[in-house]
């Protein structure tokens, strides 16, 4: 595969966990925070996610910096101006950027501000490099239905201004999705996208709640395969399974990565997008991603590339949208 040529996009792909080290250093800078050291190294040792013992609640301390950076317009607009930067080096024609605007709100911005100053990067992004992009909005498990309904309104309100739809993320195991089933009912009803992280750090269960509750694409979902009725409907209602490998490895998914799934789901003719997940916690890109698959499971080209065509094809943008970003990936 020419992977230097092949066009890329993303739709699992998050903001606090993709900021470059170099980058996170210049904006603590500018701000005063302090940060355990000022070296690209020795940060990446507090942004690396490394713990072969470690899991999902390990991971995700890994975001204490980068969330600490990001309570400013300015880091906000900077972070996102930034990653689409770097993606668009690294060929990209589309990528679909999750934040959770509550996660910023300590230094006393709004959600509509801390929405906006994201946009604004996005904009000059797409303006400078004609990288093109779309906002997820999460809402944390641990925080409260009421932040959830808030999360719902705030999508609506920007919802033709490229914010594509809402997610669910944070603790899993402990904050179930059901918790959420009266927020995510108004989402479907205001015809909001819906995907949500399940099938990761729990069982097959948590996806097909998920489901249940409007969800078109599962974050993760690897451990659907418990269920083989759960992948009929998978099959059945074409839900989009957001795969990111090295992440699923890195926070113990299973117990062992032989067992990863993947070519089952590709047997059943399930819909699989390939993503990063954290460029920065992970320590990976696309390219990391199709060669730890190419190791471990022998997945073929073609396959490959299908995955990435399910990038646009189960993109939240419109008709129009997807057509000619098809257009873009097919002309090689």
């Amino acid at each position: 595969m020419d992977k230097k040529n092949i066009k890329r996009s993303e739709l699992h792909i998050h903001l606090d966990g993709s900021i470059e080290p170099l980058r996170l250093i210049e904006m603590a800078k500018t701000h005063n925070i302090i940060l355990p050291c000022y070296e690209e190294k020795c940060i990446s040792n507090y942004l690396n996610f490394d713990d072969k013992n470690g899991g999902l609640l390990q991971y995700l301390k890994k975001f204490h910096y980068p969330i600490k950076i990001l309570q400013y317009k300015d880091t906000l607009k900077k972070s996102m101006y930034y990653l689409l930067e770097k993606l668009h080096r690294e060929n990209y024609i589309y990528a679909e950027i999750r934040f959770a605007p509550h996660l910023h709100t300590e230094n006393g911005l709004s959600l509509e501000e801390i929405v906006d100053a994201v946009i604004c990067g996005g904009k000059l992004a797409r303006e400078k490099y004609g990288i093109d992009f779309g906002i997820i909005l999460c809402i944390m498990r641990n925080n409260s239905v009421k932040m959830g309904y808030e999360i719902v309104e705030l999508a609506k309100q920007y919802k033709n201004r490229d914010v594509v739809g809402i997610d669910l993320a944070g603790d899993e195991k402990n904050y179930p999705v059901n918790l959420f089933k009266d927020v995510f009912s108004i989402a479907k009803k205001e015809d909001i996208n819906i995907t949500i992280h399940a099938g990761e750090a729990s069982g097959y269960e948590s996806v097909k709640d998920a489901i249940y509750l409007g969800a078109k694409r599962i974050g993760h979902g690897i451990r659907a395969f418990e269920d083989k009725k759960l992948l009929e409907l998978i099959v059945e209602q074409e839900i989009v399974l957001e795969i990111c490998p090295i992440s699923n490895y890195q926070t113990k998914v299973l117990k062992n990565i032989k067992d990863y799934p993947i070519r089952e789901f590709l047997d059943r003719g399930i819909k699989i997008s390939l993503n990063t997940d954290n460029l920065t916690v992970s320590n990976t890109n696309l390219d990391k991603e199709i060669e730890f698959l190419n190791k471990n499971f022998s997945i073929k080209e073609k396959e490959i590339i299908e995955m990435l065509r399910n990038n646009i094809i189960c993109s939240f943008v419109d008709y129009e949208k997807k057509e000619e970003l098809l257009n873009k990936f097919n002309n090689k």
